[in-house]
């Protein structure tokens, strides 16, 4: 049998379904029984993974897998699905029910309200039978009445599921009602607390408190206000706050200031605090910071003002200054890009090194992105605590630099990153000098070949790349016959003269992909990669070199007959030899040649190791 497909609203399907079995639908499939005359009659509900019998008739088994149902399939049209003779249909050929083979089927889909078919009353028959458009027309008729059940059902579960939502709503409301009554009769009984509690925080408050009138005229002054100004709390009652507060000299902006607020209206709070010079009873003057409040109490208008001291944040303030000030003339002369960076990456303090760099003061930088080519790695690192030291190349005034720079991570006092500060240096003199140097010792000063060090790193890494790419690479040893006797013979700097043609001779005579190199007196070594045939072409390049050595016949005026040893080794991708082990065996085949007559090469045998 073929397995049904599934219907494309089937989830909405599901929800519908109900699979307890109800005795007025076994009348409608007894009565359905015996009407067609069929041993099976059932009310089959169709769930995700199998068929439910809702009623049946003539069946023993409660369900069946839904895959081989021919429910499965009716469910997928709007009519009903009649199968005449299943042996003829390839979909139900081989379908048996509880032991029994089906031979004849007949289902009528049932909806639900929303018109999701749910399942079928179907008629199950061992025996092939014909089917009418009139038993069609009747079955359509009982599965109505089938239909008509689970709508009743569907409307009593959508009934109760709306009692219930009222039934919580309005608990919900009364719950909400009681609290609101609760918090009402709350609120009464702390408001008295509270304003028991306000005139003690006024009374008991750093800052002095003072309030007035619509006119100006002092009502209320705490203790911090007798305190900071000087004036009893009796003393300054009703007398103007101009005249009590302000200094002279300050009294008629004073007076406008005070009737813009007046008529900006009641219930109005300036947000930002606003600095102003107050005066005290014996005439010294200190910097103090306001806040105003204009509010109503019954008819009276009360405009009521916080005012603290601020002299020792001033004096702060100034030192601080200061201190900035030398800190910019410090960093200001510092040959290195400084600067600061929020969370955001966006500038909040540069030196005076980056108009020197990038020709921008750093006034202008505040707020913008930064300049840098920092790595997205490098600044994540640094917003999450770490400190990142890193190198690139910069464009700028200066031309392309190398520049080492280092992030410093800078915390809060909650421990949270709130950016980091930035140290840049111009480190391209540096590594110049570096460069040379470190050209310096590895090279021979005599020929300008690479020396035994540079040799033996180059050495290292042609064995490497030999394993990695699977290919062979030559070493050849070569030792200059004679060049004792020379060198003793005319003297050192007739040796040196010989030792530099020598090295001429071999790079003249190899590729520029080939290294050669200066061991040490008169001995030499060639890397050959690249060689397709190892084994016959390093031969060959010894043989070469000994033919353009013997064609040498004076240095420096001077007649000479040159001639070499040479040793060659062979490095194959699989050789585990390094490269001590494969020098040795270059040096090792060199001895060879010169012990055979010298002015000729030998080939090193077996595996160097």
């Amino acid at each position: 049998m073929l397995a049904p497909p599934t219907p494309s609203d089937e989830p909405q399907r599901l929800e519908a379904l109900d699979t307890a079995p109800d005795e007025e639908l076994d009348r409608i499939t007894r009565t359905a029984s015996r009407l067609f005359g069929v041993p099976i009659a059932l009310v089959s509900l169709v769930d995700e993974n199998r068929q439910w019998f809702k009623s049946r008739v003539g069946l023993d088994v409660g369900d069946t897998p839904r895959d081989v149902s021919f429910c499965g399939h009716a469910i997928l049209g709007d009519d009903a699905l009649i199968v005449e003779n299943a042996g003829e249909d390839a979909r139900f050929r081989d379908m048996v029910l509880d032991g029994r083979r089906i031979a004849f089927y007949a289902g009528q889909p049932i909806r639900s309200l929303s018109g999701k078919r749910l399942g079928t009353l179907c008629l199950i028959d061992s025996r092939p039978r014909r089917f009418t458009e009139d038993d069609a027309d009747a079955l359509r008729d009982l599965a109505t009445l089938a239909e008509r059940f689970f709508h009743r059902l569907e409307a009593g579960n959508e009934l109760e599921h709306r009692l219930a939502l009222r039934t919580a709503e309005l608990e919900t409301a009364k719950r909400e009602l009681n609290r609101e009554i609760h918090e009402r009769e709350r609120f009464q009984r702390s408001l008295s607390e509270e304003e028991e509690r306000f005139s003690t925080i006024l009374e008991n408050a750093t800052d002095a408190f003072i309030a007035v009138d619509k006119a100006g005229h002092i009502i209320e002054w705490n203790q911090s206000a007798e305190r900071v100004f000087g004036w009893s709390r009796a003393e300054a009652l009703g007398r103007p706050l101009a005249e009590t507060v302000i200094p002279e000299t300050l009294r008629g902006a004073h007076h406008d200031g005070f009737a813009r607020f007046i008529r900006s209206g009641v219930g109005t709070i300036m947000n930002r605090r606003i600095e102003i010079t107050a005066r005290r009873r014996d005439g010294s003057v200190f910097p103090a910071e306001l806040t105003l409040t204009s509010n109503h109490l019954g008819e009276q208008q009360i405009i009521s003002a916080f005012l603290h001291d601020i002299s020792e944040r001033k004096a702060a303030e100034n030192l601080l200054r200061k201190s900035r000030e030398r800190l910019r003339l410090i960093t200001d002369n510092m040959p290195a890009l400084i600067a600061y960076v929020d969370v955001d990456l966006r500038y909040l303090f540069n030196n005076r090194a980056y108009e020197h760099w990038f020709g921008v003061p750093p006034e202008k930088l505040a707020g913008t992105p930064m300049r840098e080519l920092l790595s997205e790695t490098a600044f994540e690192r640094a917003l999450q605590g770490e400190q990142v030291t890193f190198e690139n190349l910069f464009d700028c005034r200066l031309g392309r630099i190398d520049v080492t720079t280092t992030l410093i991570p800078n915390a809060g006092d909650d421990g949270k990153i709130e950016g980091f500060y930035v140290l840049s240096l111009d480190v391209t003199e540096r590594k110049r000098l570096m460069s040379r140097l470190e050209q310096e010792a590895s090279l021979d000063a005599l020929t300008e070949l690479p020396n035994r060090r540079a040799f033996m790193r180059q050495l290292s890494r042609a064995i490497t790349g030999s394993r990695r790419n699977r290919s062979a690479f030559a070493l050849l040893f070569i030792d200059l016959d004679g060049f004792k006797r020379l060198n003793d013979g005319h003297g050192h700097d007739f040796g040196d003269a010989v030792l530099k043609r020598f090295a001429d001779i071999l790079t003249g005579a190899l590729r520029q992909t080939d290294t050669v190199a200066r061991l040490a007196g008169d001995e030499f070594t060639v890397i050959l990669e690249g060689l397709d045939t190892p084994a016959s072409a390093a031969p060959a390049v010894a043989a070469k070199l000994l033919d353009t050595l013997s064609a040498v016949r004076e240095i420096d005026g001077r007649p000479v007959t040159l001639s070499a040893s040479i040793g060659v080794a062979l490095h194959h991708p699989a050789s585990n030899a390094t490269p001590d082990s494969l020098l040795a065996a270059a040096d090792r085949a060199m001895y060879e040649a010169k012990q055979s007559g010298k002015n000729r090469y030998a080939l090193s045998v077996g595996e160097p190791g």
